[in-house]
């Protein structure tokens, strides 16, 4: 689709321009009137001659060493190397406005029609992104009320009557079995034979088997706004939507219907501007729903909100009174931050944290705050859809999609959030483990922990040293970033122990590097200094979101991983123990 110049001035307001034979002095007042860092410049018949900027007026007033009433627009102005029409491609537009301070639009006879600066530019797209985010906003509340419908007492999604439901608003070519009946009585009837009773038996049997079709159902996330609209107001399901909406049906499918198609004006440059109108309609929308949230919540969702996140963090084991610690007590998710990380990196970290019997965490918006160190920025207060559980385009939700969590409910009054853990990761967690512990029980020569996976993203297989007084433990985990690793998790369950043995381990690192080589993967350490466990690992690429095929082989570089750096692990620390 081709994108113009006519598209971004839209209907200009009046323009403000000089003459050529005016005054440097009357230009300047204008330009301080108005706020204006330049003015067009045009002569009697109003052709587009040049630029009148505050820079050009200084280099004027320093080059010919006069005072600013002496000066005449003619003697400060910038000439324009090229001039655009409101038919040119936009882009070329967008690429001459980042060299100058403004762009001057003319006609066929070169007579100015608008001016283009880069706060025009800005202000154009800023508006276009916030009718986007009004859209999304309608969009992803839509889908929380659909949720809500379908959630179970648990709090979980019925997904399969969910994708009942999406079946049922797939379209079709049903509507023609009836017209297919008629034709099939008149040819009979033209053959000189009268149609029996079973007529529209038989008509349905042949339809459905040689003409009838219907698309392919698609996946709850990948609808359309307008299946998302179909779904909440499906005559099946009005009924309960109905005690908490006060307008009929009718009234709130045209609402709905009109902010969709202001959306495809704006998503597709349909128009060459959304209209105040438009746009205040769609604010209205917005804002009607999420008036309406906290009682459609209410009316499906289970009444259990969740636990509140200090009250999870103080029910962790921070402390150990007893000399070793055993594995059921240790939650080894610690990692290092870097710089390149997200900002909301800590918060994903705190939810992979949680002990597996917190399914549920409710945050206020104020809690992740203090979680991340700082401000949520004011989209996350002002949309919802900040909030949208995107695994492409939102680099926050990445985050806690990455450690198997997402946002269930988000209730923008109250400023509340509740993350859920997704259930079908647990599983794949736990298919994973339950074929790795097997191969490596069945293969290793050191005593490996016999523990049935429970559906975190770690699990640990054995201690070290394997006999005797214990420095740490032996396990997998998947990482953030896409990364799997073969990890000693060095846990006295005192943090100065831990960093001391940290220490003669990494004094050993070259000579450790070189009893590994072979191994693929990459051999990383990690000190973690503010936590009181340390970390070295073998990592390497692999995710539980994989292909059944990758995993496969992942979990067959785990088994070799594992008893060659069990070996290494095991000789250095008995040495230095």
């Amino acid at each position: 689709m081709s994108f113009t110049v006519r598209q971004l001035i839209g209907s200009n307001k009046e323009l403000v321009t000089v003459l050529n034979t005016d005054s440097v002095k009357k230009a300047q007042s204008l330009m301080v009137e108005h706020q204006f860092s330049q003015l067009p410049v045009v002569d009697e018949h109003n052709k587009a001659l040049g630029l009148i900027t505050s820079d050009s007026i200084l280099r004027a007033l320093n080059t010919f060493g006069v005072s600013i009433e002496v000066l005449r627009v003619l003697d400060a102005m910038d000439e324009v190397e090229r001039t655009f029409r409101e038919d040119d491609d936009l882009f070329a537009l967008l690429n001459n406005l980042m060299e100058t301070y403004a762009v001057l639009i003319v006609d066929s006879e070169h007579r100015l029609t608008g001016i283009v600066t880069s706060y025009d530019t800005t202000e154009y797209f800023r508006r276009r992104a916030e009718d986007m985010m009004y859209s999304e906003d309608i969009e992803t509340m839509l889908r929380d009320f659909i949720n809500a419908y379908f959630s179970e007492e648990t709090g979980e999604i019925d997904e399969l009557a969910r994708d009942k439901a999406i079946a049922e608003i797939t379209p079709s070519n049903q509507d023609l079995l009836k017209p297919f009946q008629k034709a099939l009585a008149f040819y009979l009837e033209l053959k000189g034979e009268n149609p029996s009773k079973t007529i529209s038996d038989w008509a349905e049997q042949a339809f459905t088997k040689y003409l009838y079709s219907k698309e392919s159902p698609k996946p709850f996330d990948k609808l359309t706004l307008n299946h998302y609209i179909e779904l909440f107001l499906h005559q099946s399901r009005w009924s309960r939507y109905s005690s908490i909406f006060s307008f009929e049906r009718k009234k709130i499918y045209s609402l709905l219907d009109e902010a969709r198609k202001t959306r495809n004006d704006a998503a597709h440059f349909r128009s060459e501007e959304i209209t105040s109108a438009q746009r205040e309609q769609l604010k209205i929308c917005r804002d009607w729903l999420a008036r309406h949230e906290s009682a459609v919540l209410n009316e499906f969702q289970s009444k259990d909100t969740g636990i509140e996140l200090k009250q999870i963090a103080a029910s962790l084991p921070i402390s150990y009174t007893i000399s070793e610690v055993s594995a059921d007590e240790v939650i080894p998710t610690e990692e290092v931050l870097s710089s390149s990380d997200s900002r909301y990196a800590p918060l994903a970290l705190r939810l992979q944290e949680q002990p597996l019997d917190y399914s549920k965490i409710q945050l206020t918006f104020n809690q992740i705050e203090e979680i991340i160190g700082e401000e949520l920025p004011s989209s996350a207060r002002q949309h919802r859809s900040w909030w949208a559980n995107d695994s492409v385009g939102h680099v926050q939700s990445q985050q806690w999609l990455e450690v198997g969590w997402r946002v269930s409910s988000i209730n923008m009054a109250e400023e509340i959030v509740i993350f859920t853990r997704i259930k079908n990761r647990e599983k794949a967690y736990i298919d994973f483990y339950s074929v790795l512990l097997p191969k490596l029980t069945n293969a290793a020569q050191f005593r490996v922990r016999q523990a049935s996976p429970d559906g975190l993203n770690w699990i640990i297989i054995g201690r070290v040293p394997n006999t005797g007084s214990q420095a740490g433990f032996l396990g997998y985990s998947f990482a953030r970033h896409g990364r799997f690793r073969t990890e000693f998790y060095i846990d006295f369950g005192d943090k100065e122990k831990n960093k001391n043995l940290y220490d003669k381990l990494f004094s050993r690192k070259d000579l450790i590097q070189v009893e590994l080589e072979g191994v693929p993967g990459s051999l990383e350490w990690e000190r973690i200094d503010d936590k009181r466990a340390s970390r070295i690992a073998l990592y390497h690429k692999g995710a539980i979101t994989d292909s059944p095929e990758y995993l496969v082989s992942l979990s067959e570089w785990a088994v070799d991983a594992m008893i060659k750096f069990q070996r290494v692990m095991e000789r250095h620390i008995s040495e230095i123990l």
